[in-house]
């Protein structure tokens, strides 16, 4: 599993730009608030770090999800919907698997069925424990 989280570490920056070309561009957030200067910069700076984090708090063997919390305040601020913030956050674990499956099916990128089941199990628990992070952001 650790030549997939090399993997993914070295191309979060696609793997993020793959969910906002993909994804959040498409969502009413992003076209609510589309013409404020530097909006999708910063949201995929946002993104990007949290990726970061993450993907090293993984390879300590230490994750803490508290982080998404301030996400989830972060949009309850700007107005976001819960339900909205919650689909749009289960789009970036879902972009991050799409990106991985795409670069195995191109050849770019190869692992064995059993480190990707693993690696997808362990996502699938982060996204779950991230999620109530978010949600109790959102909630305060």
């Amino acid at each position: 599993m650790q030549k997939i989280f090399q993997y993914v570490e070295q191309n979060i920056e696609n793997i993020v730009r793959y969910w906002v070309s993909t994804y959040y561009t498409e969502t009413d957030e992003y076209a609510q608030r589309k013409e404020y200067d530097g909006f999708l910069v910063s949201q995929t700076q946002e993104i990007t770090q949290l990726f970061q984090m993450v993907s090293k708090q993984i390879q300590q063997n230490y994750v803490s999800t508290s982080i998404f919390q301030n996400v989830g305040e972060d949009r309850k601020d700007i107005g976001t919907p819960l339900l909205e913030t919650v689909q749009y956050f289960h789009l970036v674990f879902t972009a991050t698997l799409e990106y991985l499956f795409q670069q195995l099916q191109q050849n770019n990128f190869s692992c064995s069925n059993s480190a990707l089941y693993q690696y997808t199990l362990l996502l699938r628990k982060l996204e779950i424990q991230a999620e109530q992070d978010l949600i109790l952001g959102y909630m305060k």
